[in-house]
Protein backbone atom coordinates (compact mmCIF):
# COMPACT_ATOMS: atom_id res chain seq x y z
CA UNK A 1 0.00 0.00 0.00
CA UNK A 2 1.72 3.49 -1.35
CA UNK A 3 1.23 5.82 1.57
CA UNK A 4 1.45 9.72 0.34
CA UNK A 5 3.64 11.52 2.37
CA UNK A 6 3.48 14.95 0.61
CA UNK A 7 2.07 16.88 3.34
CA UNK A 8 3.91 15.53 6.39
CA UNK A 9 7.03 16.08 4.76
CA UNK A 10 6.27 19.96 4.02
CA UNK A 11 5.04 20.46 7.49
CA UNK A 12 8.02 18.88 8.88
CA UNK A 13 10.62 21.07 6.63
CA UNK A 14 7.95 24.32 7.61
CA UNK A 15 9.70 27.30 8.74
CA UNK A 16 7.96 30.32 9.57
CA UNK A 17 10.85 32.63 10.52
CA UNK A 18 12.08 32.55 7.00
CA UNK A 19 10.71 35.70 5.65
CA UNK A 20 12.12 35.35 2.27
CA UNK A 21 10.41 31.78 1.52
CA UNK A 22 6.82 32.41 3.00
CA UNK A 23 5.73 33.13 -0.51
CA UNK A 24 6.85 29.81 -1.85
CA UNK A 25 5.83 27.68 1.59
CA UNK A 26 2.54 29.34 1.41
CA UNK A 27 1.99 28.24 -2.40
CA UNK A 28 3.33 24.64 -1.56
CA UNK A 29 0.87 24.06 1.20
CA UNK A 30 -1.97 25.28 -0.81
CA UNK A 31 -1.24 23.25 -3.36
CA UNK A 32 -0.84 20.07 -1.66
CA UNK A 33 -3.76 20.69 0.71
CA UNK A 34 -6.06 21.81 -2.73
CA UNK A 35 -5.80 18.23 -3.71
CA UNK A 36 -7.44 16.72 -0.83
CA UNK A 37 -6.08 13.04 -1.24
CA UNK A 38 -8.44 11.02 0.59
CA UNK A 39 -5.39 9.66 2.49
CA UNK A 40 -4.13 12.38 3.99
CA UNK A 41 -4.66 12.31 7.47
CA UNK A 42 -7.46 14.38 8.80
CA UNK A 43 -4.69 16.39 12.14
CA UNK A 44 -2.16 16.28 8.97
CA UNK A 45 -4.56 18.95 7.02
CA UNK A 46 -5.81 20.73 10.19
CA UNK A 47 -1.98 21.55 10.60
CA UNK A 48 -1.77 22.72 7.19
CA UNK A 49 -4.34 24.68 6.93
CA UNK A 50 -3.59 26.36 10.70
CA UNK A 51 0.10 27.12 9.16
CA UNK A 52 -1.50 28.35 5.83
CA UNK A 53 -3.62 30.98 7.68
CA UNK A 54 -0.93 31.77 9.52
CA UNK A 55 1.89 31.96 6.12
CA UNK A 56 -1.07 34.39 4.50
CA UNK A 57 -0.73 37.04 7.04
CA UNK A 58 2.87 37.86 5.85
CA UNK A 59 2.30 37.73 2.44
CA UNK A 60 0.79 40.36 0.37
CA UNK A 61 -2.56 40.18 -0.86
CA UNK A 62 -1.59 40.18 -4.79
CA UNK A 63 0.68 37.51 -4.30
CA UNK A 64 -1.96 35.28 -2.41
CA UNK A 65 -4.47 35.95 -5.57
CA UNK A 66 -1.67 35.17 -7.92
CA UNK A 67 -1.44 32.41 -6.39
CA UNK A 68 -5.34 31.09 -5.62
CA UNK A 69 -5.64 32.03 -9.66
CA UNK A 70 -2.91 29.43 -10.13
CA UNK A 71 -5.22 27.11 -8.88
CA UNK A 72 -8.16 27.20 -10.65
CA UNK A 73 -9.87 24.61 -11.21
CA UNK A 74 -8.26 22.08 -9.42
CA UNK A 75 -9.12 23.20 -5.66
CA UNK A 76 -11.05 19.97 -4.42
CA UNK A 77 -10.57 20.62 -0.92
CA UNK A 78 -13.95 22.24 0.73
CA UNK A 79 -11.90 22.72 4.05
CA UNK A 80 -9.19 24.73 2.03
CA UNK A 81 -11.92 26.80 0.10
CA UNK A 82 -13.86 27.50 3.85
CA UNK A 83 -9.71 28.94 4.71
CA UNK A 84 -9.70 31.13 1.67
CA UNK A 85 -12.99 32.46 1.75
CA UNK A 86 -12.22 34.46 4.40
CA UNK A 87 -9.31 36.31 3.05
CA UNK A 88 -10.18 39.32 1.10
CA UNK A 89 -13.14 39.68 -1.08
CA UNK A 90 -10.78 39.29 -4.72
CA UNK A 91 -9.10 36.20 -3.04
CA UNK A 92 -12.19 34.83 -1.69
CA UNK A 93 -13.74 35.12 -5.31
CA UNK A 94 -10.94 33.50 -7.09
CA UNK A 95 -10.78 30.21 -4.85
CA UNK A 96 -15.24 30.02 -4.89
CA UNK A 97 -14.98 30.16 -8.83
CA UNK A 98 -11.77 28.69 -9.03
CA UNK A 99 -13.06 25.12 -6.87
CA UNK A 100 -13.91 21.79 -8.15
CA UNK A 101 -16.56 20.30 -5.43
CA UNK A 102 -19.60 18.53 -6.17
CA UNK A 103 -22.97 19.46 -5.15
CA UNK A 104 -23.01 17.65 -2.04
CA UNK A 105 -19.69 19.40 -0.48
CA UNK A 106 -20.86 22.08 -1.66
CA UNK A 107 -24.17 22.26 0.00
CA UNK A 108 -22.61 21.11 3.06
CA UNK A 109 -20.05 23.84 3.04
CA UNK A 110 -22.93 26.47 2.73
CA UNK A 111 -23.22 26.98 6.41
CA UNK A 112 -19.33 27.51 6.67
CA UNK A 113 -18.78 30.09 4.22
CA UNK A 114 -18.80 33.72 4.96
CA UNK A 115 -21.89 36.05 4.17
CA UNK A 116 -19.42 37.41 1.20
CA UNK A 117 -17.95 34.26 0.33
CA UNK A 118 -22.27 33.11 -0.37
CA UNK A 119 -23.24 35.79 -2.33
CA UNK A 120 -19.94 34.62 -4.97
CA UNK A 121 -21.02 31.25 -5.09
CA UNK A 122 -24.53 32.15 -5.78
CA UNK A 123 -22.91 34.05 -9.15
CA UNK A 124 -21.32 30.41 -10.04
CA UNK A 125 -23.65 29.17 -12.88
CA UNK A 126 -22.84 25.97 -12.32
CA UNK A 127 -24.45 24.88 -8.93
CA UNK A 128 -26.52 21.93 -8.54
CA UNK A 129 -30.20 21.91 -6.85
CA UNK A 130 -28.41 20.63 -3.09
CA UNK A 131 -26.97 23.80 -3.36
CA UNK A 132 -28.98 26.30 -4.49
CA UNK A 133 -31.23 24.96 -1.59
CA UNK A 134 -28.84 25.51 1.11
CA UNK A 135 -28.07 29.16 -0.14
CA UNK A 136 -31.71 29.51 -0.25
CA UNK A 137 -31.99 28.55 3.45
CA UNK A 138 -29.35 30.97 4.16
CA UNK A 139 -30.60 33.96 2.13
CA UNK A 140 -32.88 35.28 5.27
CA UNK A 141 -29.50 35.49 7.13
CA UNK A 142 -27.24 36.87 4.15
CA UNK A 143 -29.28 39.79 2.99
CA UNK A 144 -29.65 42.91 5.53
CA UNK A 145 -31.12 46.20 4.27
CA UNK A 146 -30.06 49.23 5.97
CA UNK A 147 -28.68 47.22 9.04
CA UNK A 148 -31.56 44.86 9.67
CA UNK A 149 -31.68 41.23 8.90
CA UNK A 150 -35.08 39.95 7.43
CA UNK A 151 -34.52 36.17 7.89
CA UNK A 152 -36.84 34.01 5.60
CA UNK A 153 -35.66 30.47 7.46
CA UNK A 154 -34.13 30.26 10.39
CA UNK A 155 -30.69 29.17 9.82
CA UNK A 156 -28.35 26.32 11.37
CA UNK A 157 -26.44 27.27 14.97
CA UNK A 158 -23.03 25.96 14.59
CA UNK A 159 -20.95 25.88 17.96
CA UNK A 160 -17.77 27.46 18.40
CA UNK A 161 -14.94 24.86 18.13
CA UNK A 162 -13.06 24.23 21.57
CA UNK A 163 -9.67 24.03 19.74
CA UNK A 164 -8.80 26.18 16.41
CA UNK A 165 -7.08 22.58 14.87
CA UNK A 166 -9.09 20.30 16.97
CA UNK A 167 -12.13 21.55 15.56
CA UNK A 168 -10.69 21.70 12.27
CA UNK A 169 -10.10 18.20 12.29
CA UNK A 170 -13.74 17.34 13.72
CA UNK A 171 -15.03 19.14 10.82
CA UNK A 172 -12.97 17.36 8.10
CA UNK A 173 -14.02 13.54 9.77
CA UNK A 174 -17.89 14.83 10.10
CA UNK A 175 -17.90 15.12 6.00
CA UNK A 176 -15.72 12.10 5.41
CA UNK A 177 -18.26 10.02 7.77
CA UNK A 178 -21.06 11.73 5.84
CA UNK A 179 -20.07 11.52 2.39
CA UNK A 180 -18.83 7.77 3.02
CA UNK A 181 -22.77 6.89 4.98
CA UNK A 182 -24.48 8.96 2.40
CA UNK A 183 -26.16 10.91 5.31
CA UNK A 184 -25.78 14.04 4.49
CA UNK A 185 -28.41 16.92 5.78
CA UNK A 186 -30.85 17.37 3.58
CA UNK A 187 -32.64 20.81 3.63
CA UNK A 188 -36.63 21.08 4.50
CA UNK A 189 -37.48 22.26 0.63
CA UNK A 190 -39.10 18.88 -1.12
CA UNK A 191 -37.34 16.81 -2.96
CA UNK A 192 -37.62 17.84 -6.44
CA UNK A 193 -36.11 21.37 -8.10
CA UNK A 194 -39.15 22.24 -10.10
CA UNK A 195 -37.66 24.43 -13.37
CA UNK A 196 -40.10 27.64 -13.38
CA UNK A 197 -40.04 30.31 -16.79
CA UNK A 198 -37.75 33.38 -15.20
CA UNK A 199 -38.89 36.56 -15.85
CA UNK A 200 -35.43 38.67 -16.97
CA UNK A 201 -35.80 42.31 -16.30
CA UNK A 202 -34.40 45.41 -17.90
CA UNK A 203 -33.83 47.14 -14.99
CA UNK A 204 -32.28 46.62 -10.95
CA UNK A 205 -32.11 49.31 -8.48
CA UNK A 206 -28.91 48.48 -5.69
CA UNK A 207 -27.35 49.71 -2.85
CA UNK A 208 -24.30 48.34 -1.98
CA UNK A 209 -22.26 49.11 1.78
CA UNK A 210 -18.99 50.76 2.20
CA UNK A 211 -17.14 48.04 0.51
CA UNK A 212 -18.79 47.67 -2.88
CA UNK A 213 -20.81 44.59 -2.13
CA UNK A 214 -24.53 45.09 -2.77
CA UNK A 215 -26.36 44.32 -0.20
CA UNK A 216 -30.32 45.88 -1.50
CA UNK A 217 -31.87 44.99 -4.67
CA UNK A 218 -35.16 45.61 -6.28
CA UNK A 219 -36.54 44.27 -9.23
CA UNK A 220 -34.72 40.51 -9.36
CA UNK A 221 -35.48 38.07 -5.90
CA UNK A 222 -32.53 39.05 -3.54
CA UNK A 223 -30.61 36.24 -4.12
CA UNK A 224 -29.63 36.97 -7.52
CA UNK A 225 -27.22 39.47 -6.60
CA UNK A 226 -26.82 40.62 -3.72
CA UNK A 227 -23.10 39.13 -2.69
CA UNK A 228 -21.72 40.73 -5.92
CA UNK A 229 -19.05 43.28 -5.79
CA UNK A 230 -18.76 46.50 -7.97
CA UNK A 231 -15.50 47.55 -6.56
CA UNK A 232 -12.96 44.96 -8.30
CA UNK A 233 -13.66 44.15 -11.72
CA UNK A 234 -14.41 40.91 -13.24
CA UNK A 235 -12.02 38.44 -13.91
CA UNK A 236 -11.73 35.06 -16.00
CA UNK A 237 -16.01 34.87 -16.25
CA UNK A 238 -16.66 35.76 -12.82
CA UNK A 239 -19.09 38.81 -11.81
CA UNK A 240 -18.19 42.28 -11.68
CA UNK A 241 -17.60 45.67 -13.44
CA UNK A 242 -15.12 46.69 -15.85
CA UNK A 243 -11.98 48.58 -15.14
CA UNK A 244 -13.53 51.86 -15.50
CA UNK A 245 -16.41 50.96 -12.86
CA UNK A 246 -13.62 49.85 -10.64
CA UNK A 247 -11.74 52.27 -10.52
CA UNK A 248 -14.60 54.84 -10.64
CA UNK A 249 -15.91 53.26 -6.97
CA UNK A 250 -12.31 53.73 -5.62
CA UNK A 251 -12.02 57.42 -7.03
CA UNK A 252 -15.80 57.57 -5.09
CA UNK A 253 -16.88 59.26 -8.71
CA UNK A 254 -20.41 58.24 -10.24
CA UNK A 255 -20.92 55.28 -12.99
CA UNK A 256 -21.92 56.32 -16.29
CA UNK A 257 -22.46 53.39 -18.37
CA UNK A 258 -19.57 50.99 -16.85
CA UNK A 259 -19.74 47.68 -17.81
CA UNK A 260 -21.29 44.83 -15.47
CA UNK A 261 -21.38 41.48 -15.92
CA UNK A 262 -23.75 39.11 -13.85
CA UNK A 263 -23.77 35.14 -12.88
CA UNK A 264 -25.77 32.48 -11.68
CA UNK A 265 -29.37 33.10 -11.73
CA UNK A 266 -30.69 33.03 -15.14
CA UNK A 267 -32.81 36.23 -14.32
CA UNK A 268 -29.92 38.22 -14.71
CA UNK A 269 -27.41 35.65 -16.19
CA UNK A 270 -25.31 38.21 -18.99
CA UNK A 271 -24.30 41.53 -19.69
CA UNK A 272 -25.30 45.14 -18.27
CA UNK A 273 -24.60 48.64 -17.71
CA UNK A 274 -24.49 50.11 -14.46
CA UNK A 275 -25.12 53.60 -13.68
CA UNK A 276 -24.61 54.47 -9.86
CA UNK A 277 -23.52 57.50 -7.57
CA UNK A 278 -21.71 57.18 -4.23
CA UNK A 279 -24.05 58.61 -1.07
CA UNK A 280 -22.31 59.67 2.02
CA UNK A 281 -23.69 59.63 5.83
CA UNK A 282 -26.07 63.40 6.43
CA UNK A 283 -24.49 63.88 9.73
CA UNK A 284 -20.84 62.65 9.62
CA UNK A 285 -20.15 62.84 5.83
CA UNK A 286 -18.68 59.32 5.89
CA UNK A 287 -18.97 57.12 2.89
CA UNK A 288 -21.67 54.62 3.42
CA UNK A 289 -21.74 53.01 -0.47
CA UNK A 290 -23.17 53.49 -3.97
CA UNK A 291 -26.69 53.39 -5.13
CA UNK A 292 -28.16 52.89 -9.08
CA UNK A 293 -29.28 51.32 -11.37
CA UNK A 294 -28.55 48.07 -13.78
CA UNK A 295 -30.00 47.83 -16.75
CA UNK A 296 -29.50 45.72 -19.83
CA UNK A 297 -27.78 47.12 -22.31
CA UNK A 298 -29.29 48.20 -26.25
CA UNK A 299 -28.28 46.15 -29.29
CA UNK A 300 -25.84 49.00 -30.05
CA UNK A 301 -23.90 48.34 -26.84
CA UNK A 302 -24.02 44.38 -27.69
CA UNK A 303 -21.86 43.68 -30.58
CA UNK A 304 -22.72 40.40 -30.33
CA UNK A 305 -26.16 41.22 -30.34
CA UNK A 306 -25.92 43.71 -33.02
CA UNK A 307 -23.78 41.00 -35.34
CA UNK A 308 -27.38 38.95 -34.83
CA UNK A 309 -29.38 41.53 -35.63
CA UNK A 310 -27.17 42.29 -38.87
CA UNK A 311 -27.50 38.89 -40.15
CA UNK A 312 -31.06 39.06 -39.72
CA UNK A 313 -31.45 42.25 -41.62
CA UNK A 314 -28.66 40.88 -44.09
CA UNK A 315 -31.67 37.90 -44.52
CA UNK A 316 -34.75 39.94 -44.86
CA UNK A 317 -33.03 42.20 -47.32
CA UNK A 318 -32.12 39.00 -49.36
CA UNK A 319 -35.50 38.08 -48.74
CA UNK A 320 -36.91 40.99 -50.46
CA UNK A 321 -34.68 41.14 -53.02
CA UNK A 322 -35.50 37.86 -54.22
CA UNK A 323 -39.46 38.60 -53.95
CA UNK A 324 -38.74 41.84 -56.52
CA UNK A 325 -36.98 39.19 -58.53
CA UNK A 326 -39.86 37.29 -58.91
CA UNK A 327 -42.06 40.02 -59.61
CA UNK A 328 -40.36 41.74 -62.51
CA UNK A 329 -39.32 38.88 -64.34
CA UNK A 330 -43.25 38.75 -65.38
CA UNK A 331 -43.96 41.98 -65.58
CA UNK A 332 -40.96 42.68 -68.31
CA UNK A 333 -42.37 39.83 -70.16
CA UNK A 334 -46.02 41.80 -70.04
CA UNK A 335 -44.07 45.07 -70.91
CA UNK A 336 -42.32 43.31 -73.83
CA UNK A 337 -45.55 42.47 -75.32
CA UNK A 338 -47.13 45.95 -74.79
CA UNK A 339 -44.56 47.19 -76.90
CA UNK A 340 -44.58 44.78 -79.60
CA UNK A 341 -48.57 46.21 -79.79
CA UNK A 342 -48.14 49.50 -79.87
CA UNK A 343 -45.23 49.35 -82.60
CA UNK A 344 -47.21 47.22 -84.42
CA UNK A 345 -43.85 44.75 -85.31
CA UNK A 346 -46.17 41.71 -85.52
CA UNK A 347 -48.78 43.65 -88.10
CA UNK A 348 -51.03 46.40 -87.99
CA UNK A 349 -53.11 46.39 -84.85
CA UNK A 350 -56.60 49.35 -83.88
CA UNK A 351 -55.56 52.54 -82.68
CA UNK A 352 -57.84 51.92 -79.57
CA UNK A 353 -55.40 48.24 -78.72
CA UNK A 354 -52.33 50.58 -79.54
CA UNK A 355 -53.57 53.33 -76.97
CA UNK A 356 -54.47 50.38 -74.22
CA UNK A 357 -50.59 48.84 -75.03
CA UNK A 358 -49.29 52.04 -74.97
CA UNK A 359 -51.37 52.63 -71.01
CA UNK A 360 -49.84 49.27 -70.15
CA UNK A 361 -46.32 49.64 -71.41
CA UNK A 362 -46.28 53.05 -69.46
CA UNK A 363 -47.59 51.55 -66.21
CA UNK A 364 -45.29 48.71 -66.60
CA UNK A 365 -42.53 50.86 -66.82
CA UNK A 366 -43.42 53.09 -63.53
CA UNK A 367 -43.73 49.48 -61.70
CA UNK A 368 -40.48 48.11 -62.74
CA UNK A 369 -39.28 51.35 -61.28
CA UNK A 370 -40.89 51.14 -58.01
CA UNK A 371 -39.47 47.55 -57.77
CA UNK A 372 -35.92 48.56 -58.74
CA UNK A 373 -36.26 51.16 -55.79
CA UNK A 374 -37.62 48.48 -53.74
CA UNK A 375 -34.22 46.18 -54.62
CA UNK A 376 -31.94 49.01 -53.72
CA UNK A 377 -33.45 49.62 -50.63
CA UNK A 378 -33.08 46.16 -49.50
CA UNK A 379 -29.73 46.00 -50.75
CA UNK A 380 -28.65 49.27 -47.98
CA UNK A 381 -30.42 47.32 -45.27
CA UNK A 382 -28.73 44.47 -45.59
CA UNK A 383 -25.82 46.08 -46.49
CA UNK A 384 -24.49 44.83 -49.29
CA UNK A 385 -25.14 47.90 -51.46
CA UNK A 386 -21.45 49.41 -52.38
CA UNK A 387 -20.55 52.59 -53.97
CA UNK A 388 -18.25 52.72 -56.37
CA UNK A 389 -15.60 55.39 -56.75
CA UNK A 390 -16.02 58.08 -59.30
CA UNK A 391 -16.30 61.29 -60.17
CA UNK A 392 -20.11 63.55 -61.45
CA UNK A 393 -19.40 67.09 -63.35
CA UNK A 394 -22.61 69.25 -62.13
CA UNK A 395 -22.87 70.86 -65.20
CA UNK A 396 -23.46 66.91 -66.91
CA UNK A 397 -26.21 65.96 -63.95
CA UNK A 398 -28.33 69.26 -64.73
CA UNK A 399 -28.55 68.59 -67.89
CA UNK A 400 -29.03 65.00 -67.61
CA UNK A 401 -32.30 65.71 -65.16
CA UNK A 402 -33.74 68.22 -67.15
CA UNK A 403 -33.87 65.47 -70.05
CA UNK A 404 -34.34 62.55 -67.94
CA UNK A 405 -37.55 64.11 -66.16
CA UNK A 406 -38.68 66.47 -68.97
CA UNK A 407 -42.32 63.58 -69.42
CA UNK A 408 -42.64 63.50 -66.25
CA UNK A 409 -42.56 67.54 -66.35
CA UNK A 410 -45.01 67.92 -69.14
CA UNK A 411 -47.48 65.22 -67.97
CA UNK A 412 -47.76 67.20 -64.46
CA UNK A 413 -47.40 70.64 -66.27
CA UNK A 414 -44.48 71.52 -63.80
CA UNK A 415 -41.75 74.21 -64.64
CA UNK A 416 -38.67 72.73 -63.50
CA UNK A 417 -35.67 75.23 -63.07
CA UNK A 418 -32.37 73.95 -61.95
CA UNK A 419 -29.44 76.80 -61.70
CA UNK A 420 -26.26 76.52 -61.12
CA UNK A 421 -23.93 78.89 -58.53
CA UNK A 422 -20.53 78.58 -60.83
CA UNK A 423 -17.83 77.83 -60.22
CA UNK A 424 -19.05 74.49 -58.49
CA UNK A 425 -16.96 71.19 -57.80
CA UNK A 426 -17.72 68.01 -59.43
CA UNK A 427 -19.71 65.37 -56.99
CA UNK A 428 -17.16 62.52 -55.82
CA UNK A 429 -19.73 59.71 -56.61
CA UNK A 430 -20.08 57.45 -60.33
CA UNK A 431 -22.19 59.18 -62.70
CA UNK A 432 -25.15 56.34 -62.48
CA UNK A 433 -25.08 56.74 -58.13
CA UNK A 434 -25.61 60.83 -58.67
CA UNK A 435 -28.08 60.58 -61.38
CA UNK A 436 -29.96 57.90 -59.14
CA UNK A 437 -29.94 60.31 -56.42
CA UNK A 438 -31.30 63.18 -57.70
CA UNK A 439 -33.54 61.52 -60.35
CA UNK A 440 -35.73 60.00 -57.25
CA UNK A 441 -35.51 62.93 -55.03
CA UNK A 442 -36.69 65.63 -57.68
CA UNK A 443 -39.80 63.50 -59.43
CA UNK A 444 -40.93 62.58 -55.67
CA UNK A 445 -41.44 66.36 -55.33
CA UNK A 446 -42.70 67.08 -59.04
CA UNK A 447 -45.34 64.65 -57.82
CA UNK A 448 -46.48 66.95 -54.78
CA UNK A 449 -46.53 70.18 -57.05
CA UNK A 450 -49.91 71.68 -58.13
CA UNK A 451 -50.25 72.26 -62.17
CA UNK A 452 -48.69 75.35 -63.59
CA UNK A 453 -45.96 75.49 -60.78
CA UNK A 454 -42.59 75.65 -60.91
CA UNK A 455 -39.79 73.87 -58.88
CA UNK A 456 -36.82 75.75 -58.37
CA UNK A 457 -33.44 73.54 -57.51
CA UNK A 458 -30.06 75.19 -57.03
CA UNK A 459 -26.44 73.67 -56.63
CA UNK A 460 -23.65 75.29 -55.00
CA UNK A 461 -20.08 74.41 -53.18
CA UNK A 462 -19.82 75.01 -49.82
CA UNK A 463 -15.79 75.69 -49.22
CA UNK A 464 -14.39 74.23 -46.51
CA UNK A 465 -11.34 71.60 -45.35
CA UNK A 466 -13.64 68.91 -46.23
CA UNK A 467 -16.04 70.73 -49.54
CA UNK A 468 -19.84 69.55 -50.03
CA UNK A 469 -21.91 69.86 -52.83
CA UNK A 470 -25.27 71.34 -51.68
CA UNK A 471 -28.55 71.13 -53.92
CA UNK A 472 -31.56 73.09 -52.32
CA UNK A 473 -34.99 72.15 -53.66
CA UNK A 474 -37.22 74.51 -52.72
CA UNK A 475 -40.64 72.70 -51.84
CA UNK A 476 -43.78 73.08 -53.56
CA UNK A 477 -46.69 75.15 -51.57
CA UNK A 478 -48.55 72.03 -50.80
CA UNK A 479 -45.50 70.21 -49.14
CA UNK A 480 -44.69 73.19 -46.83
CA UNK A 481 -46.67 72.81 -44.69
CA UNK A 482 -45.34 69.40 -44.12
CA UNK A 483 -43.52 68.85 -40.79
CA UNK A 484 -40.06 66.43 -41.31
CA UNK A 485 -41.89 63.10 -39.86
CA UNK A 486 -44.47 63.79 -42.04
CA UNK A 487 -42.46 64.37 -45.57
CA UNK A 488 -40.21 61.50 -44.39
CA UNK A 489 -43.09 58.90 -43.62
CA UNK A 490 -42.05 58.64 -40.00
CA UNK A 491 -45.21 60.12 -39.07
CA UNK A 492 -47.67 58.52 -41.41
CA UNK A 493 -50.72 59.28 -39.30
CA UNK A 494 -50.53 62.76 -39.28
CA UNK A 495 -48.48 63.02 -43.04
CA UNK A 496 -50.28 65.83 -45.24
CA UNK A 497 -50.42 62.92 -48.04
CA UNK A 498 -52.56 60.41 -46.29
CA UNK A 499 -55.05 63.02 -45.59
CA UNK A 500 -55.18 65.72 -48.44
CA UNK A 501 -56.24 63.51 -51.50
CA UNK A 502 -55.20 66.45 -53.83
CA UNK A 503 -51.59 65.63 -53.30
CA UNK A 504 -50.02 62.98 -55.92
CA UNK A 505 -47.64 60.54 -54.64
CA UNK A 506 -44.77 58.31 -56.26
CA UNK A 507 -45.69 54.56 -56.45
CA UNK A 508 -44.19 53.71 -52.84
CA UNK A 509 -45.34 57.02 -51.54
CA UNK A 510 -43.27 60.37 -50.41
CA UNK A 511 -41.94 58.99 -47.78
CA UNK A 512 -40.33 56.25 -49.16
CA UNK A 513 -38.99 58.17 -52.27
CA UNK A 514 -37.19 60.57 -49.62
CA UNK A 515 -35.88 57.54 -47.33
CA UNK A 516 -34.31 56.00 -50.10
CA UNK A 517 -32.56 59.18 -51.30
CA UNK A 518 -31.58 59.87 -47.91
CA UNK A 519 -30.13 56.86 -47.40
CA UNK A 520 -28.69 56.48 -50.29
CA UNK A 521 -26.72 59.84 -49.69
CA UNK A 522 -25.68 58.64 -46.59
CA UNK A 523 -23.68 56.16 -48.03
CA UNK A 524 -21.85 58.01 -50.26
CA UNK A 525 -20.98 60.41 -46.98
CA UNK A 526 -23.75 63.02 -47.19
CA UNK A 527 -27.21 64.04 -46.01
CA UNK A 528 -30.64 64.78 -46.99
CA UNK A 529 -32.44 67.19 -44.50
CA UNK A 530 -35.57 69.30 -44.36
CA UNK A 531 -34.40 72.97 -43.71
CA UNK A 532 -37.04 75.91 -44.05
CA UNK A 533 -39.06 75.08 -46.56
CA UNK A 534 -36.54 73.41 -48.79
CA UNK A 535 -34.44 69.80 -48.74
CA UNK A 536 -31.02 70.71 -48.77
CA UNK A 537 -29.16 67.48 -50.42
CA UNK A 538 -25.23 67.10 -49.52
CA UNK A 539 -23.28 65.34 -51.14
CA UNK A 540 -19.39 65.51 -50.95
CA UNK A 541 -17.26 67.23 -53.97
CA UNK A 542 -13.95 66.45 -55.33
CA UNK A 543 -11.03 67.78 -53.05
CA UNK A 544 -9.32 70.37 -55.24
CA UNK A 545 -7.63 73.19 -53.00
CA UNK A 546 -5.96 74.78 -56.22
CA UNK A 547 -9.45 76.30 -57.36
CA UNK A 548 -11.33 79.11 -56.23
CA UNK A 549 -15.15 77.96 -54.97
CA UNK A 550 -16.58 81.26 -53.71
CA UNK A 551 -19.71 81.24 -54.27
CA UNK A 552 -19.81 84.19 -56.99
CA UNK A 553 -22.31 83.04 -59.51
CA UNK A 554 -26.03 83.47 -60.06
CA UNK A 555 -29.26 82.20 -60.93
Amino acid sequence: MRVDDRLATALQNLDLSQGGAQVGQWRQLIDLLAQNPRDFDGELVARGLVNAHMLSQKILPEERLAGVKALAGRIRSAPLIQLLAGDAPEIAAAAIYGADLSDTEWSELVPELPVRARGFLRNRSDLGFKTKRALETWAGADFRIHGTVEPAVAAPQVKAPSGEIGAIVRRIEQWRKDRESGDSPRLPLGDEFADHEVDKPNEINFETDDNGTIVWVQGVPRGAIVGVDIAQAAYDDGPGPDAYGAAAFRQRMPLENARMRLRGSPAVDGHWRVNAAPFFDQLTGRFRGYRGILRRPTISEMPEAGAAHDEQRRLQGESMQQVVHELRTPLGAIAGFAEIIEQQLFGPVSDEYRQLASAILADAHRLLAGFEDLSVAARLDAGNFEVEEGVTECRWLANRLAERLHAISEDNHINLNLAIADPVRPYAIDRSLAERIFSRLLSAVIMGCSEGESLNGRFRTEPGVSATNLFQLELPTRLKKCSDAQLFGTDPSESELETNPDIASPLLGLGFSLRLVRNLARKAGGDLRFQKESLILKIPAVQDGDMDYSDTGGD
